[in-house]
């Protein structure tokens, strides 16, 4: 009796070469009639083939190219790639799996109607099991968006089940769910994922949950973890005209350092961050939807260093000063809010404290040049100093202005302290 392994190894050798005579054989024209009906009947549009094509590299295929569905403003595909299976060949004309579309321009209307399109009939249907995508276009009123790359899984019953959509060597992940007609559920994952457009902020993890149709995004969960901390928050992502991204995060314990290096590596802070912002980010393009932020932000950052900043130094000195480059401010606290708007970052009701030394003020950055005006003060047992300096010059080299430190004397600090002590009951 033959034994199994042989079996194996004659039933693989026919089919080889069952599969090798193939061009030879078969009649493509026999065929292409039949499946365009079919594909017609699976996606509800009619469907032109315009040739097919038998290839042996690397592994044996049929190409479908140049496929059109309705017309060529509606879908139009440059290949579809049917690999010689022995799943595919046993069930021709009935079921096919790991299809490739390569090259396609899909309409929005034809990409948001898929799941109403491909629906099987259980008599003379035709199922994909698994559709890979590859360099798929979606074309807007104005503008294209992709090539994507993916992959349409569909239900056992015919029906699409999800789209996955990966990106930047499969460290993105988006998949989109058919809720209802014209609804989906859309998440997006990601893990040691660095921002494509904008500052290049890097993110551990990153979740984004909500709902979309033809006109954007409702992101209704925002979950990250980001140098170390938190950020929850929501967001509404609009793309009927021009992209427009509104929302509101809140952030819990971010280091800032890795964070403002990214806008100032010599000039920045230390320390752990809490914060609320509301942002708004609009572009013709999603190319341009990050080159004008516009962000209101409170926050605070405990126990840390300002680099490239020393405060207190001046108010050693009562003449008038000008400090370069160098020195730093450690603080328990920093607060203060933030707006950015364009290219221009503002800073105001700034209020570090560090023990007895205490500073105010503002700031505004525009072009990698800063300016703004900080008044300190220093009381330390029987000394008390006051300062207030203008900030001028590069951000990566500010320049500290100072007037000269005022230090009231022994008599003047004990008028003070007599005149603001309360009086006593009579």
């Amino acid at each position: 009796m033959m034994t199994s392994p042989k079996k194996i190894l004659i039933g693989s050798t026919l089919f080889l070469g069952f599969a090798a005579s193939l061009p030879l054989i078969m009649p493509y024209d026999a065929f292409k009639n039949s499946l365009e009906t079919k594909l017609s009947q699976m996606n509800g549009g009619k469907t032109q083939i315009a040739h097919i094509e038998f290839s042996y590299q690397p592994t044996p295929v049929f190409i479908l190219r140049d496929v059109v569905i309705e017309r060529p403003e509606t879908a139009q595909i440059a290949e579809i790639i049917i690999p010689v299976t022995s799943y595919n060949l046993l069930n021709w004309g009935k079921s096919m799996r790991n299809v490739l579309i390569r090259n396609a321009v899909l309409s929005r209307s034809f990409a948001l109607d898929l799941p109403n399109r491909i629906k099987t009939d259980d008599h003379n249907g035709f199922r994909v099991d698994r559709l890979a995508l590859e360099k798929v276009s979606i074309k807007l009123d104005r503008r294209t968006v992709g090539p994507i790359d993916g992959e349409l899984r569909f239900r056992s019953n015919g029906n699409i089940e999800d789209l996955v959509i990966r990106t930047d060597q499969d460290r993105a992940e988006i998949q989109v769910q058919p809720t209802e007609p014209g609804q989906f559920k859309v998440q997006f994952n990601a893990r040691n994922w660095e921002l494509p457009l904008g500052q290049p902020v890097k993110f551990d993890f990153l979740k984004l949950i909500g709902t979309a149709n033809a006109n954007g995004w409702t992101i209704s969960d925002i979950r990250a973890d980001l140098y170390g901390g938190l950020v929850t928050g929501s967001a509404q992502l609009n793309w009927q005209s021009d992209w427009q991204l509104t929302g509101h995060i809140f952030a819990k314990n971010i280091s800032v350092e890795p964070l403002m290096s990214l806008y100032s590596p010599i000039t920045r802070s230390t320390g752990r961050m809490n914060a609320d912002a509301s942002f708004k980010y609009q572009g013709a393009t999603e190319q341009q939807l990050f080159k004008q932020p516009q962000i209101q932000s409170r926050f605070i950052i405990q126990d840390g260093t300002l680099h490239n900043f020393d405060l207190i130094t001046p108010l050693k000195s009562q003449n008038p000063t000008t400090l370069r480059r160098g020195g730093q401010t450690n603080f328990s606290s920093l607060s203060g809010s933030i707006a950015i708007n364009d290219k221009s970052v503002s800073l105001y009701n700034l209020i570090l404290q560090s023990g007895k030394f205490r500073a105010n003020g503002e700031l505004r950055i525009s072009q990698q040049k800063i300016s703004g005006s900080i008044g300190t003060q220093l009381a330390a047992g029987a000394m008390m100093a006051n300062n207030q300096l203008s900030i001028s010059g590069q951000l990566a080299a500010p320049e500290l202005n100072s007037r000269g430190a005022l230090r009231p004397n022994h008599e003047e600090r004990s008028t003070i302290a007599e005149t603001d002590a309360p009086k006593p009951e009579n």
